[in-house]
């Protein structure tokens, strides 16, 4: 746990440090684009796609400027204090599997936050949280090519070291970071390096269309099954109970009525009881 602790983080975050120590076979090894300041990584990493950019190629920035989230929400990106990543994936599979690729980079991002010595949570689809405070999250953007889904962005963003008076008051009492939960500051690059490399392990999983391997392990640190829900559906509200997450990554809800529910999209919020 002790290579996560380092005071010197502001400017460690370049191509030639990350790869140092990276232990993935393909992913960030062909490039890794550093950017001081961005608009959005994911933004570049659209740009970069359309260009012909390889699968696995990383673009993380020290800050956003409109950093984003899902459903057009914000994503607040102090300088020098969070991860903030895209990555360009090809990974040629059916639409419908979509689902399923959002759970797996939950699990790659759950499973780098543990080797901090924090007990991350998945809030279904794709919310990181630690005691119930949100911690990172991610967006995917896709482009779909002959019915198949030919590039994917999966977009990171994780509070690493960001205090409590950097987040808006709208959400400070909702969102966490890694330093604030630890008490100690994250060293940004080793986190990056164990992210990419657990991001590979599991997308390898996720290629190779063993998807039960992928939700058991989702099962592991999901904080949403079992609890009260709101679902705010496109043109509907849906209230119940969320029962089980099906074999292709989608959720089973559970209204008053008795009536199932299957949740292919949506924003999913906890209910307090009581």
């Amino acid at each position: 746990m002790g290579q996560y602790m380092d005071q010197r983080l502001p400017n460690g975050l370049s191509s030639r440090a990350i790869k140092e120590h990276l232990r993935t076979r393909w992913l960030g090894q062909r490039a890794v684009c550093c950017f001081d300041v961005v608009e959005s990584t994911n933004t570049e990493a659209n740009r970069l796609a359309r260009e012909g950019a390889p699968e696995g190629t990383v673009i993380v920035a020290n800050a956003q400027t409109r950093g984003r989230g899902r459903l057009g929400r914000s994503w607040v990106s102090p300088p020098g204090n969070g991860l903030y990543l895209s990555i360009i994936l090809r990974p040629g599979c059916p639409p419908d599997w979509f689902p399923r690729l959002t759970l797996t980079a939950g699990v790659a991002v759950a499973s780098a936050i543990q080797e901090t010595g924090m007990r991350p949570q998945l809030k279904w689809p794709n919310d990181i949280l630690i005691a119930g405070r949100k911690v990172g999250g991610i967006l995917i953007e896709t482009v779909f090519d002959n019915r198949q889904i030919g590039s994917a962005i999966l977009g990171i963003g994780i509070n690493v070291n960001t205090e409590q008076d950097e987040f808006s008051i709208s959400v400070r009492n909702l969102a966490t970071s890694l330093r604030l939960s630890l008490d100690k500051p994250v060293s940004r690059i080793h986190l990056l390096q164990t992210l990419l490399y657990q991001l590979e392990q599991w997308y390898e999983f996720f290629c190779t269309g063993d998807f039960e391997t992928i939700l058991e392990a989702w099962c592991q640190f999901e904080n949403t099954l079992g609890r009260m829900v709101k679902v705010f559906l496109s043109e509907r509200r849906l209230v119940g109970v969320a029962e089980a997450l099906e074999s292709d990554g989608t959720l089973l809800v559970r209204d008053k009525r008795g009536c199932l529910h299957r949740v292919v999209a949506g924003d999913v919020v906890h209910c307090r009881i009581g």
